[in-house]
């Protein structure tokens, strides 16, 4: 099975230049792509059209050759650069985990999120144990590839090991295709199977 775009033009309203113009990529399972390249460059935009996140685009998007499935149950997901952006603030995190159904506790334990997180609001959390719960959130049975936008960017160097250490085994564990957002060469040459750059 792979994710692929092809032929993506996308652009904001109101804009006269396309942000992304004729972008074809694909992503196999098991495999780790490191998308590639400065800000601006619509590395985030691609990802959440690849997600199902974003509509308005010209081109495809398919999983298995067929439109890729919506809503919260994907077999596409994304984890945000800021993991503020994709919780509800009023929700407790134990809500927010409840939302996307039944969670691995093994997976739990090796993110390191403790059990009363799960009682606490997101604004109660640091950025590392927030990112960490969405993580959890998005490595889920039915997840079959991963979008990770710049997951470790704001985080210390320990926990940004200690994080992409799990998801790599869990996606190996499953055959998960992983696309890795990232301006950080070192980054992509160190867990990545192959590069794309957006120029």
């Amino acid at each position: 099975m792979k994710l692929e775009a092809n032929h993506i033009y996308f652009k904001y309203g109101g804009s006269a230049e396309w942000l992304l113009e004729d972008i074809s990529l694909d992503i196999r399972a098991g495999e780790v792509v490191g998308l590639i390249g400065t800000s601006g460059r619509g590395k985030s935009t691609l990802g959440k059209i690849l997600a199902g996140q974003i509509g308005g685009y010209k081109g495809d998007v398919l999983l298995g050759g067929k439109p890729v499935p919506k809503g919260i149950y994907s077999p596409v997901q994304l984890i945000y650069q800021h993991p503020e952006l994709a919780v509800n603030p009023r929700w407790k995190l134990g809500k927010t985990l409840a939302e996307a159904g039944e969670y691995d506790d093994g997976l739990r334990r090796e993110l390191g999120v403790k059990t009363h997180f799960l009682d606490r609001y997101p604004n109660e959390l640091s950025g590392g144990e927030l990112q960490r719960i969405c993580v959890m959130r998005a490595l889920r049975p039915e997840t079959r590839f991963l979008i990770a936008d710049e997951i470790s960017t704001m985080l210390d160097v320990i926990t940004q090991s200690q994080i992409w250490h799990v998801v790599l085994d869990y996606a190996k564990q499953y055959g998960i295709g992983i696309l890795a957002i990232t301006h950080n060469e070192h980054l992509a040459g160190a867990i990545c199977t192959r590069k794309v750059f957006m120029q």
